[in-house]
């Protein structure tokens, strides 16, 4: 009698424990297969790491066409002139992906490094992914490195769209905000705010520091701007407001 009143309490404890604590998993549904983009790129942030300087940081994402319908990619864009973005095809099935290689000249930039890539297909839709890293120091640079930020894929950013413009708003935002920050407050370059003296501010712009990433910007120096260009920009950078800390 007791072994059969014991047997009787497990069982009914079993059965309790399967009736009531045991897990549902739900199964994927169609709304939940609708709810993924209709175009994704795959990581949608990719941390690099560590790579130094004048090396190429190269990674692959993965482009996912989650659609029912083959699509084209129509536009791929990168953050900068430094970055490039190459699919291995413009053409993704139904369902299927593409490899897309981006890789990013590291000449004379520094540390906490974002780049962005943008990509739209023929269907109109969109999407996009960041490649972070820092820049460290290269402690046994090639000879024949590019050394600063007017030569090679740098120069469209830095050196060629500065040459024919004369308003100084659009000349510090095409040249001078990716570094400086959009209202000369820091980011990957020092503030420009705070400055007490104009002429020291034009010299700093014309002769730069001596390093790679702020080389002289005046064409005496090799840069792309005129003493007049110069003049003008560093007015402006002395009327910006100062950011209270």
């Amino acid at each position: 009698m007791v072994k059969f009143t014991t047997l009787l309490w497990i069982t009914l404890l079993l059965g309790g424990c399967s009736a009531n604590t045991e897990p549902k998993l739900d199964k994927p549904t169609d709304d939940a297969k609708q709810a993924l983009p209709a175009l994704h790129i795959q990581p949608e942030v990719y941390a690099l790491g560590d790579i130094q300087e004048g090396e190429a940081a190269i990674v692959v994402f993965l482009i996912r066409n989650n659609g029912a319908q083959a699509v084209e990619l129509v536009d791929i864009q990168v953050s900068c002139g430094c970055t490039a973005a190459t699919p291995d095809s413009y053409i993704i099935p139904a369902g299927g992906f593409t490899q897309l290689k981006v890789s990013v000249d590291t000449t004379a930039k520094q540390e906490g490094i974002k780049k962005s890539v943008f990509v739209t297909d023929s269907l109109g839709h969109q999407a996009s992914a960041i490649l972070t890293f820092n820049v460290v120091e290269n402690p046994h640079p090639k000879q024949g490195d590019i050394q600063g930020i007017f030569d090679g894929l740098c120069a469209s950013c830095h050196f060629e769209p500065l040459v024919d413009i004369a308003e100084p708003a659009k000349l510090y935002a095409v040249g001078c905000a990716m570094c400086h920050g959009d209202a000369g407050q820091g980011a990957y370059a020092p503030q420009l705010l705070g400055f007490s003296s104009q002429e020291a501010l034009v010299t700093l712009i014309g002769e730069g520091v001596g390093k790679p990433q702020m080389p002289g910007f005046a064409q005496s120096q090799g840069g792309p701007l005129s003493d007049k260009q110069i003049e003008s920009l560093a007015h402006w950078i002395m009327t910006l407001p100062k950011i209270s800390k």
